[in-house]
């Protein structure tokens, strides 16, 4: 599983032309038979961040589908839409993000809340990190989360890994969290008394409620 993501905020007073522009991306998406979903951050960004994400099941197919997209009439009209609107919006990043082997069997997206978690590995330690990742998935996914872990390819965070707990609802998030305190707490006394990474960001993405 591979996710290409785009991340913007709208300018004040501009949120139905950064919609319109958001619900065309995703109509070009759908056209072509790609995967798409739009997350927005809940907290843990500096303001409200909304990603749009296409997910392609190989690299392979990435590199085909994203030929068909740009040739399709409906990415003209997005450019042509982008040209010639005023400034509705602003970039905030660009990745990919790609899914490791051992994290996860299923390629859909993640339809509720997702508590993702940007670390990246120390000097020498990248497998010892992967190790503590599978033992955190053990701990979490018995209360609740599914955990996914991704490969951050481009943007802020290149070169790092996201740990991903998605959840069906924000009901069910908030179970696991209370379930998960003293596991959670003891495992991460355990990783403190020898680090392998350091944690780089933090935050919540969850569905939209200003896109559609």
């Amino acid at each position: 599983m591979i996710i290409q993501v785009a991340v913007g905020k709208p300018i004040p007073g501009k949120i139905e032309l950064f919609n319109q522009f958001i619900l065309m991306n995703l109509d070009l998406a759908s056209q072509c038979g790609v995967p798409s979903n739009v997350k927005v951050s809940s907290y843990g960004t500096p303001g409200v961040e909304i990603s749009t994400m296409f997910s392609f099941s190989s690299w392979e197919e990435l590199g085909s589908k994203t030929d068909e997209m740009r040739q399709h009439q409906k990415f003209k009209e997005i450019m042509d839409f982008g040209g010639k609107t005023e400034a509705f919006g602003e970039a905030v990043d660009s990745y990919v993000a790609s899914l490791l082997p051992g994290f996860d069997s299923d390629s859909k997206f993640s339809e509720g809340p997702i508590l993702a978690t940007v670390w990246r590995p120390l000097q020498g330690k990248l497998g010892e990190m992967l190790g503590t990742f599978q033992k955190g998935k053990a701990i979490h996914e018995k209360h609740g989360a599914k955990v996914r872990v991704f490969s951050i390819i481009g943007g802020r965070y290149a070169g790092n890994f996201a740990y991903n707990m998605s959840f069906s609802d924000n009901t069910a998030y908030g179970k696991c969290m209370s379930a998960m305190v003293e596991d959670h707490t003891r495992f991460m006394l355990e990783v403190d008394a020898e680090p392998n990474s350091e944690q780089v960001a933090q935050f919540m993405l969850d569905k939209p409620v200003i896109v559609g």
